[in-house]
């Protein structure tokens, strides 16, 4: 027979030892359930995500692509690219099966990659039309509608540009655009993506035209003679009267020739009998 000590007055009373089966009675279990509820969808979406990411990216490419096929093509030194042929391209390249050849003159009907699937297998995107290529910020159908900015004011600030051939049609703008299809409705765990009607856009910009040249020759050309020297007193002149006064023993400087400063591939990176 236990005697149960009296307690000191203001001391506090002993807990109770644990009995066997008495504890929380399953409420680390409870609350693991209801945040499941929560985080089971977000870990289920994050492949979805990461895929939606891997699209925008393509189609980040795909617009710089455009955009810089404007640079070789654009009217001043060759003809525009088809804009159907540029779509197709685009398609292809960015869009396409990985390791797949790539093929001249592609056609619309190039297979979409595969990995681009919701988690029931359905492709997010339904078909090649549903990537789209259009021009400007009001996404015009031909590469007319890519220069809706103003003229740039480069020709402003370089009083030269005139002379030199230069002329200023401002920003062209290339926009490639993808329309994803919603994932299957019905399912709590998916919404609200199942009714997004999720499109993903993305653009370049850059400034084609005369400014750019093809070659270090047409360089050369166009800026030896804005040297302020060639114009009052031709570079032959300035040679020949040099010549005369040294005796032909110091060489007359080259004004207006940039040659020595032209890129130029080494012989050793070239094949037999090709010069660049």
């Amino acid at each position: 027979m236990h005697r149960m000590q009296p307690r000191q007055p203001g001391s506090l009373p002993r807990p109770l030892p644990l009995q066997p089966g008495f504890g929380q009675a399953g409420q680390a279990l409870t609350e693991f359930l209801l945040i499941s509820l929560a985080l089971i969808p977000l870990f289920l979406l994050i492949p979805m995500i990461g895929k939606y990411q891997d699209i925008g990216h393509a189609a980040q490419l795909a617009s710089r692509y455009a955009a810089f096929d404007a640079l070789l093509r654009n009217g001043s030194d060759n003809s525009w690219k088809p804009p159907a042929t540029l779509a197709a391209e685009l398609r292809q390249r960015f869009f396409g099966i990985p390791g797949a050849a790539v093929v001249t003159d592609a056609q619309e009907a190039a297979p979409i990659r595969n990995s681009w699937n919701d988690p029931y297998q359905h492709p997010l995107i339904a078909s090649p039309a549903a990537i789209a290529l259009s021009f400007g910020a009001r996404r015009g159908e031909t590469h007319a509608d890519g220069y809706d900015h103003a003229p740039s004011g480069d020709t402003d600030l370089f009083m030269l540009a005139s002379r030199a051939g230069l002329a200023s049609t401002g920003l062209y703008r290339a926009n490639v655009g993808v329309s994803l299809a919603s994932l299957p409705a019905g399912l709590r765990s998916i919404e609200p993506f199942d009714r997004l009607k999720l499109r993903i856009e993305r653009h370049a910009s850059v400034l084609p035209g005369p400014w750019t040249a093809v070659s270090p020759e047409q360089t050369e050309m166009r800026t030896g003679g804005l040297a302020p020297l060639n114009t009052p007193m031709p570079n032959g002149l300035i040679s020949a009267a040099i010549e005369v006064v040294d005796m032909a023993s110091v060489r007359p400087p080259s004004f207006g020739k940039l040659g020595q400063w032209r890129d130029v591939v080494p012989g050793d990176r070239l094949r037999s009998g090709e010069t660049r």
